[in-house]
């Protein structure tokens, strides 16, 4: 068999690495391999167990829904959203839901990126936002945070161009699981403001947070703002695939488009799962936060007693963003060494665009985490 060319755009188009190092790390534990996998960017624990059972009623039911998902759903996502964002214009017809929050980014994109209209995106960046901007036609332009990963909002200023369409903004923030202040938010909202730039706001972790001082992005005064959103990481339904846009009507109208000829409605049954979430909020249980908030706790202590590395106390998600530039600046070859001698996988920080930095993800089991931490400390100990 002769093998089929592939479009030029392919060239520029990676796997995603988090999930390609979790698979991997997967793989060689079903070979027998002890591994401390410390990549997936999920919770451990099982989803919950009311959504499961509502679902299970539901399970005769097999027929297409809206595109953009089904009214009942729509209703309640806009119920809880107008009410946590504390803003008043969403309705129902704002709301658009998608089969996991990457097609809401991509369909957004889409809506709204030419091409050779520019991006800015905060770096370090999350590591799917590269290559969908890249797929629409779009320029990533990247800006930097502050040494305490903060907005930066000069760095902001400088980066837009009459080319900037758009700006990705993503609190709490991934990798580094930091929140961005609100005198930078509000500061960077008039810059944007100012020249008629939209904010698309990744809030996919804005319900797992530690800070009591934390702002959400969309509450910052941004005139033109797109919110993306899902239940994937606050309900432990990833592999459910659900996720949503919160948008003005045009741009969930030209979403709902593009959905119909790329995915069609949601799963089913994953919408029935959101909606059984909807009902109680969409908030995580108790349970859920206060074994999060541990896990942090015992990953900062552990941490801070192992020289050569710096790292970050999170306000939000679930992840610690290692500084190793003191040991090495090709954190890729690092984590591959660590991954094979040692057996601790953590996702490089080449893949989101700041060599010399590594993500450890603290929401998997604690026995894992624990002795993961622990391996890490024996390598570097070792001299790597």
């Amino acid at each position: 068999m002769t093998d089929t060319i592939l479009a030029d755009r392919m060239g520029q188009m990676d796997e995603s690495v988090t999930l390609a190092l979790n698979a991997r790390a997967n793989q060689m534990a079903k070979d027998g391999k002890t591994v401390y996998n410390l990549t997936a960017g999920e919770l451990s624990s099982d989803t919950p167990d009311h959504i499961q059972e509502a679902v299970a009623k539901t399970l005769s039911q097999n027929k297409y829904t809206p595109v953009a998902g089904l009214p009942q759903l729509r209703a309640a996502i806009a119920d809880n959203s107008r009410e946590f964002y504390g803003l008043d214009w969403i309705k129902a017809e704002n709301v658009v839901v998608t089969s996991g929050a990457k097609p809401a980014l991509y369909a957004s994109l889409l809506a709204i990126i030419n091409p050779g209209d520019e991006v800015v995106v905060p770096v370090p960046y999350w590591v799917s936002y590269r290559q969908l901007i890249e797929l629409v036609g779009g320029v990533m332009v990247e800006v930097d945070l502050t040494e305490t990963y903060d907005l930066d909002v000069e760095a902001i200023t400088r980066a837009i161009t009459p080319k900037t369409k758009a700006i990705i903004l993503n609190s709490p923030h991934n990798p580094t699981g930091a929140v961005f202040s609100s005198s930078a938010l509000k500061d960077a909202a008039k810059v944007i403001n100012a020249r008629g730039i939209t904010v698309i706001s990744d809030d996919i972790y804005s319900k797992l947070v530690y800070d009591v001082s934390f702002t959400l992005v969309p509450t910052c005064g941004f005139e033109r703002v797109i919110i993306i959103n899902g239940f994937s990481k606050s309900q432990a339904l990833t592999g459910w695939r659900i996720g949503y846009v919160i948008s003005d009507t045009g741009v969930a109208k030209a979403t709902t488009s593009v959905l119909s000829h790329v995915t069609g409605n949601a799963s089913l049954p994953a919408q029935q799962a959101g909606l059984a979430a909807s009902v109680r909020g969409d908030v995580p249980p108790a349970a859920t936060t206060a074994t999060l908030a541990a896990q942090r706790k015992l990953a900062d202590d552990a941490l801070t007693k192992i020289p050569g590395i710096g790292h970050n106390l999170p306000g939000g998600a679930f992840y610690i963003y290692l500084d190793v530039r003191a040991i090495t600046k090709d954190s890729a070859t690092w984590c591959e060494r660590l991954l094979t001698e040692f057996g601790v996988a953590l996702v490089p920080g080449e893949a989101f665009g700041t060599p010399g930095f590594a993500r450890l993800t603290f929401a998997g089991d604690v026995d894992t985490l624990a002795r993961g931490i622990a391996k890490l400390s024996e390598f570097v100990s070792g001299g790597n």
